[in-house]
């Protein structure tokens, strides 16, 4: 009766620590359960395993991997587990080792999480062959569509418009918006790829259903608050502008169709601030938009007009480089008071 009642309470026991690390790990108290270390040689190998990750988290790599490998030898043998090792051994710099482990990984558990930090290692190294590889697999192969996806889909786009290969990063967005139709930013990458080709209809036809999702109120914070969408992007010199068109359509004087902003060579200011801005019509054939650019001391307007909204953003890269390359002089300006 005694040996029973010692061996129940052993168990007892045993269940209750063992649900104190799941608590602690679930609960994310980390440091809490690197502390419990010494008691480790009881712990089952998922345990062993939630111990690692405490470690790793604490930013203790080596004991983190000491722990995944011992919950491996206690038979925890998950892909997560192999992740996790090679995520280690990335931050590590054991790039070779590193992609040996979340292989292994990807071999039972295609997981786009897996994938997206093969791809952060072959980054590093400016491999650009076997990114192209290793996004092209977890396209095809990943086992979940999240968020894990979606920044996979993002790095693909934009390895292709960052190579000028836009039909091919038009492709990438346009496929991946068939199973992911509220992912708000795959319309932004898609609208550029296809306006940089001057696909301007086609990419003006997306600008609407965001314009849709805007009216909804469905955007995320940023798109919502600024109320434009950047649509389009151009080099000037060594200098990079950026288009934005405003969701709400103007109907009064100095309401914005489009705001374009000059970015500095390091591509961390702007340099200049530029609008098309609806102006006075006192005839009906008079011109709806002219060029205007805010500066810190006011507002100037440029003689340069559009008819209606009806222009490309061809005619506009056009115009907005004349003004850049200094063509046109300044036909009026407000100064603020």
């Amino acid at each position: 009766m005694t040996k029973l009642f010692v061996t129940i309470l052993i168990v007892f026991s045993s269940a209750v620590f063992a649900q104190k690390v799941e608590k602690l790990f679930n609960e994310e108290k980390f440091k809490e359960l690197t502390g419990l270390e010494n008691e480790s040689p009881s712990f089952t190998g998922e345990e062993l395993y939630y111990l690692g990750f405490a470690f790793f988290r604490e930013e203790n790599d080596d004991k983190a991997i000491e722990y995944y490998n011992k919950a491996l030898k206690k038979g925890f043998d998950n892909a997560l587990v192999y992740y996790h090792i090679g995520l280690s051994q990335m931050y590590q710099k054991k790039y070779d080792e590193a992609l040996k482990n979340i292989n292994k990984g990807l071999e039972s558990d295609p997981l786009a999480e897996f994938y997206y930090e093969k791809l952060r290692i072959y980054s590093i190294r400016e491999d650009s062959v076997n990114q192209e590889k290793t996004f092209l697999e977890a396209l095809q192969k990943s086992r979940h569509k999240d968020n894990w996806y979606v920044k996979i889909v993002l790095f693909a786009g934009s390895f292709y418009y960052t190579q000028k290969e836009y039909a091919k990063s038009e492709k990438i967005y346009k496929e991946a918006l068939t199973s992911l139709p509220k992912e708000y930013e795959l319309y932004t990458k898609l609208i550029k790829s296809l306006n940089v080709q001057n696909k301007f209809s086609e990419a003006d036809s997306y600008f609407e259903k965001m314009r849709t999702f805007y009216e909804n109120k469905e955007l995320p914070e940023d798109e919502m608050k600024f109320k434009n969408l950047n649509v389009d992007q151009f080099d000037w010199k060594n200098q990079v502008v950026n288009i934005h068109k405003y969701f709400e359509k103007p109907k009064e004087m100095l309401q914005p169709l489009y705001v374009l902003y000059l970015i500095n060579e390091k591509g961390d200011k702007v340099e200049r601030k530029f609008k098309i801005e609806k102006t006075v019509q006192i005839e009906k054939t008079d011109p709806q938009f002219v060029i205007c650019e805010e500066t810190k001391s006011g507002h100037s307007t440029y003689p340069i007009y559009f008819k209606d909204a009806s222009f490309t953003l061809e005619d506009l890269r056009k115009k907005i480089t004349d003004v850049l390359n200094n063509k046109y002089r300044v036909a009026a300006s407000l100064e603020h008071n």
